[in-house]
C-alpha cells in the first residue's frame, strides 16, 4: 500500500491507543535524580552498549538500534536482529527508526534502508544504483501527506514503490530532517535548507559556524530548534541565534533532542542532559552516568521516557512515587536515623554523624557527630526554643546555636535514647535502653521492674488524644498510670513478648502497633487482631505507622513502605473477612509486585517519620525519602499479550495465526514463547495461559521473566493455546492471544483403525457362529479354541501398542505417559516398605537431569548430532542406575531418573557421580574430535515429610526437582542441587512457598538447599 494512503489508519491507531487507558507522564516539577531509572546493556541482551535509535510499534514492542544490530524489547528480554540472522537488514549500524501507521518498522542504516513487515526485513533498493549498491542514510521522517523521506549523502530520498528515489538532490549531505505541514527542513553542514512548494530557502548558521553540522531539527515550545555540533540554536525572524543559556548548552555538541507530552524539551549533549521549559533551562543534569552522551530519546505510550546512551545502553525513566534527598541537597551523611518537623515547619534530620536542618530544599549541618555524646542522632524532639537529641549514649540539647549536655540527665548518659516525648502537662519522657525516665519540675525519675516494667529496654512513647501515655518496649506494650506501669493486651490478643517498634493512633482512638517480628496488631472493640503474612500483609518490621485521608494505613520499615486499606483491616478484626490486600510501594530488594526499588527505613522508636501535606517523610540509609500518599498513580494502559513463537520438536516457528498449523503425527512436544508488553514494572506483570483441549483451567506463569511453557506427549486432536496478561497495576489485556493447531493421529489412533479392528472381530465371531450352527460339539470346541487364540493375539498386539506409546522413539527410554502410570504405584509400594522395615532414613530420589548448552550443540553441529548426543546421554545415565531404578526422557534435553529407596546421606555422592559421569564422557557428534558436555541436576527426596505421605503428588515432587534444577542453571550449571525440609518444616508451608518461588522456599527458614560447590545457597 502506498504510504500516502496511511493517514487514516494512523488516526485509527491513535484513537485506539487513547481508548486503551490514560498513560502516566513524567512529573515536570521533579528533579531528574528523583525519577526511577532502570538500565539495560549487553549484560541483559542488548547487542551493543550504544543505543542510537528508539521506537515503539503498535503492538507495544520497543525497538532499539545500536552499532551492532537491531533489538526488539518486551521489558524482560531482547530479540536481536543482524544481517546474519535477518538477511533483509542491510547493515549493523542503525541510525534511525520509524514506525508508520501500518505498523511497519523502517530502519535507517549506514548501508541503506530496510522495512520490517509481516515478521520479515526487506532492503529497499536505491534507484539508479548498480545491483548491490547502497548509500549511508540518517534521519527518517513521515510527512503529513504520508511520504517517507530519508536523509542521505546526496540529499533527501523518498520511498516510492518500495524503492529509494532521490527526491531532493543537494550539494551537501542531509544530516537532519523535520517535516512540518507542507514544509521540509533539512539540516546540513553550516546551514538549514527549507523546501516548500517546489522552492528552496537556504538559512545559514551565524558567522563562524560554517563548519558546524546540524544534527537535530525540532519544533517545540513555539520555536524552531537546531541542535548542532557547536551547540543549540533557535530560529528568530530570519536568523539563527545561539541559545542564551550559556555553557554547556550553547557550545557543546548536541546529540539528541526530544519534546515529551508535558512540554519538556530534553537536549542530550556529550556529557550532560538539559531540560528546557518555555525555552529556558529548567534543569541541567550533570554527573549522571545514564544521562550522559544521550543519542536517542523516546516516550512510550505508558509515559515512560527512554534514553539511548553512547556508553550505557538503554535507560527507562519513570516518575515513581518518591523523592530522595541526600548528598545533592547538602546532606553530609546519607545514613539517617531520625526525622522530625519542628513547630516552625523546618525539617530536622538526625544522621549517622550529626544533626542537620532542611531549609529551602537543602540540608545544612547544625551539629557534627563529634560534638554529640555519640555521633548517631538516633531520635529527635524539636520544640520552640530547643531541639532534643537522643543518641546511642545519652542526651544533648540544641538551644539556638548552643549545644548542651545537661548533667541532670546523667542517669542515662550511657544508654541509647530511643524516644523523647513532652506530655500535655509539660513533663519530658525518655524511652532508653536502660529504662523509662520522666523529668518534671526539675526532677528526673526512673521507672523499672519495681514500677511494673518487666523489661527495662523501652523503645518509644505515644500520648493519646485523651491523655493516656502508652509505652512500647522489647517485651510488650504498657500504659503509664501515675507512677505505675501497667501491661496492655495480655488477655486480649497482644501477648507479653511482642517487641514493639511502632505505635499509631487512628481517628477513632484505636491503636495500631508494629513489632520487630514483622507483624501489625490492631486494637478494635477491646480486642487485638494480628496481621501477618497469612492475613495478606507484606513482610516488614514496622518502624513508622500512620494513616491518610484516603483511608489507607501506611507502614514503613527496613524492607520498605506498604499500605493497607483500613476498612479491610476492620473487616478482618470484625470477623467479616480473612485477609487484607497489602500493597508494597517501595522495597529494598526489588521484589516482584513490590513497587519501586529503594532503601528504607531506619531505627525503631520515636522520630522515625511523619506525614505532612499528604507526603511521608522517612529516614533511610540513603538520605531522606519523601513519598506522596496521594500521588500513587499506576499505568492504566491495557497491555497487549502476544504469542511470539512455537517450538515444534527441535525447530522454532513464528506464531503466525494465519499459517497452516496442521502438525505431524510425531509432533507431540511443543513449547510456546509468549509475552505481555508493559514497561512500567515488567517484573511485576501477570501472565496466564492454557491449552484449550488439554488444560481444565487457566494457569499462572510463576516466573514472568521466563515467559515460556512446555507441553510434552500431547495426544492427537485440535487445540488452541491462549495467553493473556496484566500490567503491574492489574489492568488486563482486552483479549487473550490465541493460536490454534491440530496434531494428526498415528494410524493406530484413528477411527478407521478401530473400525478395522472391530470389523475383524465381528467377522471372526460371525464365522464362528456359522460354524457353530453347522457342526456339533467338537466343532463348537474347535471354534472356541480359535476365538481364544485370536483373543490372545489381539492382547499381544495391544500390549505392543501400549509399550510403543510409553517409549521415547529416539532414546528407547520411557516417556511421561509411562511415569504417570508407574510412579504413583512405586511411591505407594515404597511407603509401605519403609514403614514395614522401620528405615526412616531411606528415601526414593527423583533426579531431573538437563544437558547444559544443548542448543549450542544443535546450532553448531546440527540436529542429527543433537540426537546422537541425547542417545549417548541416555546410555551414560543407564550405566548409573540399579535394578529397579528407571530412566525416562522428560522432554527435549531433560531426563528424569527415579531411584529406588536409598539412605538419604548418599544424595551428595549420587549427585557427584552423575555430574562426573557426564563431564568425563566424550560425546561423538560425527566430527573428527568428540566433544565434552556437562549437565545440571535437580534432586528431590520422597517422601519429604514422614507424617504426610501421599499429601504431595509426584508432579509436585518433580516441580521441586525442577526448581532445584533451575537454581543450578542460574548459578553456573555443571552441578546439582536439592531442597530438603528442615525438622520444623511442614507441608502447608511448602505448598505456600511453591506458589511464590525459590526466594520464599529459602527465606521461610524451613528449607535448606543442598548442592555442589558454587551452587549451594549462601
Amino acid at each position: 500500500m502506498p504510504i500516502s494512503r496511511l493517514v487514516r489508519p494512523w488516526l485509527l491507531c491513535l484513537l485506539a491507543l487513547l481508548a486503551a487507558g490514560r498513560a502516566v507522564a513524567l512529573d515536570p516539577d521533579k528533579a531528574f535524580h528523583h525519577y526511577v531509572r532502570n538500565t539495560w546493556s549487553i549484560e541483559q541482551g542488548l547487542p551493543q552498549i550504544s543505543a542510537l535509535a528508539i521506537a515503539q510499534d503498535r503492538q507495544g514492542y520497543v525497538w532499539v538500534g545500536t552499532q551492532s544490530g537491531l533489538a526488539r524489547f518486551d521489558g524482560v528480554r531482547f530479540t536481536v536482529y543482524t544481517p546474519d540472522s535477518a538477511p533483509g537488514l542491510p547493515g549493523l549500524w542503525i541510525h534511525d527508526l520509524l514506525v508508520d501507521p501500518e505498523n511497519r518498522l523502517w530502519v535507517s542504516t549506514y548501508r541503506g534502508v530496510a522495512v520490517h513487515e509481516a515478521g520479515r526485513f526487506r532492503t529497499l533498493p536505491l534507484a539508479g544504483a548498480e545491483p548491490g549498491g547502497f548509500t549511508d542514510t540518517r534521519d527518517l521522517v513521515l510527512t503529513d501527506r504520508g511520504e517517507l523521506l530519508v536523509a542521505a549523502q546526496t540529499g533527501v530520498l523518498r520511498v516510492q514503490d518500495d524503492t529509494l528515489v532521490l527526491a531532493y538532490p543537494l550539494p551537501r549531505p542531509a544530516t537532519a530532517l523535520l517535516a512540518s505541514g507542507d514544509d521540509l527542513w533539512v539540516g546540513q553542514r553550516g546551514r538549514v535548507v527549507r523546501l516548500a512548494g517546489g522552492a528552496s530557502e537556504i538559512m545559514p548558521l551565524p558567522a563562524g559556524d560554517e563548519d558546524t553540522v546540524v544534527t537535530e531539527l525540532l519544533q517545540a515550545q513555539g520555536r524552531l530548534w537546531a541542535g548542532t555540533s557547536g551547540g543549540l540554536f533557535y530560529r528568530e525572524g530570519d536568523q539563527w541565534k545561539r541559545h542564551e543559556g550559556g555553557a554547556p548548552l550553547s557550545r557543546a555538541p548536541i546529540e539528541a533532542m526530544f519534546e515529551d507530552r508535558d512540554g519538556n524539551l530534553w537536549v542530550g549533549m556529550v556529557e550532560d542532559l538539559a531540560r528546557l521549559r518555555n525555552g529556558r533551562v529548567r534543569e541541567l543534569v550533570t554527573g549522571e552516568v545514564d544521562a550522559a552522551a544521550v543519542r536517542a530519546m523516546f516516550e512510550d505510550r505508558e509515559g515512560n521516557l527512554w534514553f539511548g546512551g553512547q556508553w550505557e545502553g538503554l535507560t527507562r525513566v519513570w516518575n515513581g512515587w518518591t523523592r530522595r534527598y541526600g548528598s545533592r541537597e547538602g546532606l553530609e551523611d546519607p545514613v539517617l536515623w531520625s526525622v522530625a518537623r519542628g513547630p516552625d515547619g523546618r525539617l530536622w534530620a538526625g544522621s549517622n554523624s550529626g544533626l542537620s536542618v532542611m531549609e529551602g530544599g537543602r540540608f545544612r549541618e547544625v551539629v557534627s557527630g563529634d560534638q554529640l555524646p555519640h555521633p548517631n542522632a538516633y531520635t529527635l524532639l524539636p520544640e520552640e526554643d530547643a531541639v532534643w537529641i537522643g543518641t546511642r549514649r545519652g542526651l544533648a540539647v540544641l538551644r539556638g546555636e548552643r549545644l548542651e549536655r545537661p548533667k541532670a540527665f546523667n542517669a542515662f548518659r550511657g544508654a541509647q535514647v530511643n524516644g523523647i516525648l513532652r506530655d500535655h502537662r509539660g513533663a519530658l519522657w525518655f524511652a532508653t535502653s536502660q529504662g523509662l525516665y520522666r523529668q518534671a519540675r526539675d526532677e528526673l525519675r526512673g521507672f523499672g521492674a519495681a514500677d511494673g516494667l518487666r523489661d527495662p529496654r523501652t523503645r518509644l512513647l505515644h500520648e493519646t488524644r485523651d491523655g493516656r501515655l502508652v509505652l512500647g518496649t522489647q517485651s510488650g506494650l504498657y500504659e503509664v498510670i501515675g507512677d505505675r506501669i501497667k501491661p496492655l493486651g495480655l488477655d486480649t490478643g497482644l501477648g507479653p513478648d511482642v517487641d514493639v517498634t511502632a505505635i499509631h493512633e487512628l481517628a477513632d482512638g484505636e491503636l495500631v502497633v508494629g513489632t520487630l517480628s514483622e507483624e501489625v496488631f490492631l486494637s478494635r472493640k477491646g480486642r487485638w487482631t494480628r496481621f501477618g503474612v497469612e492475613q495478606g500483609m507484606p513482610v516488614n518490621a514496622a518502624f513508622f505507622i500512620t494513616h491518610d485521608r484516603q483511608g489507607y494505613l501506611w507502614v514503613a520499615g527496613i524492607r520498605g513502605i506498604q499500605r493497607i486499606r483500613l476498612r479491610e483491616m476492620f473487616a478482618v478484626a470484625d470477623g467479616e473477612a480473612e485477609r487484607v490486600q497489602g500493597e508494597m510501594l517501595l522495597n529494598e530488594r526489588g521484589d516482584r509486585r513490590g513497587g519501586q526499588k529503594g532503601d528504607c527505613c531506619n531505627g525503631a522508636g520515636n522520630a522515625k517519620g511523619f506525614l505532612f501535606g499528604g507526603e511521608l517523610y522517612l529516614p533511610t540509609r540513603s538520605g531522606l525519602v519523601v513519598m506522596s500518599t496521594e500521588g500513587i498513580i499506576k499505568s492504566e494502559v491495557a497491555p497487549r499479550t502476544l504469542i511470539e513463537r512455537v517450538r515444534v520438536g527441535d525447530a522454532w516457528r513464528v506464531a503466525d495465526p494465519t499459517a497452516p498449523w496442521r502438525l505431524g503425527q510425531d509432533d507431540r512436544d511443543l513449547s510456546f514463547d509468549f509475552t505481555v508488553l508493559s514497561f512500567q514494572d515488567p517484573k511485576s506483570v501477570e501472565l496466564r495461559y492454557r491449552l484449550v483441549g488439554y488444560d481444565d483451567d487457566w494457569r499462572d506463569l510463576e516466573d514472568v521473566t521466563r515467559r515460556s511453557v512446555n507441553y510434552t506427549n500431547l495426544p492427537p486432536g485440535s487445540y488452541v493455546f491462549e495467553a493473556y496478561g496484566a500490567n503491574s497495576a492489574g489492568v488486563w489485556s482486552p483479549a487473550p492471544a490465541q493460536l490454534g493447531f491440530h496434531i494428526q493421529p498415528r494410524f493406530h489412533e484413528t477411527g478407521l483403525f478401530q473400525l478395522l479392528v472391530a470389523g475383524v472381530l465381528a467377522s471372526l465371531v460371525y464365522a464362528g457362529y456359522r460354524r457353530q450352527q453347522g457342526a456339533h460339539q467338537r466343532q463348537r470346541e474347535s471354534l472356541e479354541a480359535l476365538v481364544s487364540q485370536r483373543t490372545e493375539a489381539l492382547e499381544v498386539a495391544n500390549f505392543r501398542l501400549e509399550e510403543a506409546s510409553q517409549t521415547d522413539p529416539l532414546t528407547g527410554l520411557r516417556n511421561r505417559r509411562y511415569l504417570a502410570n508407574q510412579i504413583p504405584a512405586d511411591i505407594a509400594y515404597y511407603d509401605r516398605e519403609v514403614v514395614r522395615r522401620a528405615t526412616p532414613g531411606e528415601v526414593m530420589v527423583f533426579a531431573l537431569v538437563d544437558v547444559d548448552h544443548f542448543k549450542a550443540v544443535n546450532d553448531r553441529y546440527g540436529h542429527a548430532a543433537g540426537d546422537r548426543v541425547l542417545q549417548q546421554f541416555a546410555q551414560v545415565l543407564g550405566h548409573l542406575v540399579r535394578t529397579g531404578d528407571y530412566i525416562a526422557r522428560w522432554g527435549g534435553e531433560e531426563f528424569l531418573v527415579v531411584f529406588r529407596p536409598m539412605p538419604n546421606r548418599h544424595l551428595p555422592i549420587l549427585g557427584e557421580r552423575i555430574r562426573q559421569a557426564i563431564a568425563s564422557h566424550r560425546f561423538d557428534v560425527g566430527t573428527d574430535e568428540p566433544i565434552s558436555l556437562t549437565c545440571s541436576i535437580g534432586f528431590i527426596e520422597c517422601p519429604l515429610f514422614r507424617d504426610a505421605r501421599g499429601s504431595l503428588g509426584w508432579e509436585q515432587m518433580v516441580e521441586l526437582a525442577d526448581r532445584a534444577l533451575y537454581h543450578v542453571k542460574a548459578h553456573g550449571r555443571n552441578g546439582w542441587a536439592a531442597y530438603r525440609p528442615l525438622p520444623h518444616a511442614d507441608l502447608p508451608g511448602l505448598l505456600a512457598a511453591l506458589q511464590n518461588g525459590e526466594a520464599d522456599l529459602l527465606a521461610s527458614g524451613k528449607f535448606e538447599l543442598l548442592g555442589s560447590d558454587g551452587v549451594r545457597a549462601p
